[in-house]
């Protein structure tokens, strides 16, 4: 598995375990159908698996954003600090946003993200993941002091402690973002 990795993590073991994990089971469970909410048990032996991931499937609608940071502040309510749980509903704004925005597929099909959001209480940690259809990695760049758009991954990358994106088994790519809490 390989990934493009912005910010240099504080443990890196445990890092790439987190991140790597949620690749491994967006892999398994495949692209949710549309509007699904639901919760996976982790099937972990070696306890690398999280205390619980869920995945919300958003529509690609303009208020898509707004559903998934509504989830995370809902998943995360008694797991971390309201400002955490800030960091972490931002960051999916902006993934999703992007996802949304450059994530569409290459025949043109429907464009489908999804939201996966995990969460280890033994590593006092989350992962979320946004998964789209577009096979290229996103790109960093400088937006203009006036520009409207174009900050989103510096932003992740400010709220974050860790990000990246891997490829997808089945094509397309999911940009995860990590966060003690």
């Amino acid at each position: 598995m390989s990934a493009e990795q912005v910010a240099e993590p504080a443990d890196p073991p445990r890092i790439e375990a987190t991140w790597q994990w949620l690749c491994q089971a967006v892999d398994h469970i495949g692209r949710p159908g549309p509007g699904i909410t639901f919760p996976l048990a982790p099937a972990s032996e070696d306890g690398r698996g999280p205390a619980r991931c869920s995945v919300l499937v958003v529509p690609p609608l303009p208020q898509s954003a707004h559903i998934a940071r509504d989830f995370v502040r809902t998943t995360l309510a008694d797991r971390a600090a309201r400002d955490r749980i800030d960091d972490v509903a931002v960051t999916v704004s902006e993934l999703i946003s992007n996802a949304l925005r450059y994530g569409r597929p290459p025949d043109g099909a429907e464009l489908r993200p999804a939201l996966w959001l995990a969460y280890w209480d033994s590593w006092s940690c989350a992962v979320c993941g946004v998964t789209d259809e577009s096979d290229p990695g996103p790109v960093a760049v400088e937006a203009e002091d006036l520009a409207e758009s174009g900050r989103g991954l510096r932003v992740v990358s400010a709220l974050s402690d860790s990000w990246g994106w891997s490829p997808r088994a089945d094509g397309g790519k999911v940009v995860w973002a990590l966060f003690g809490l």
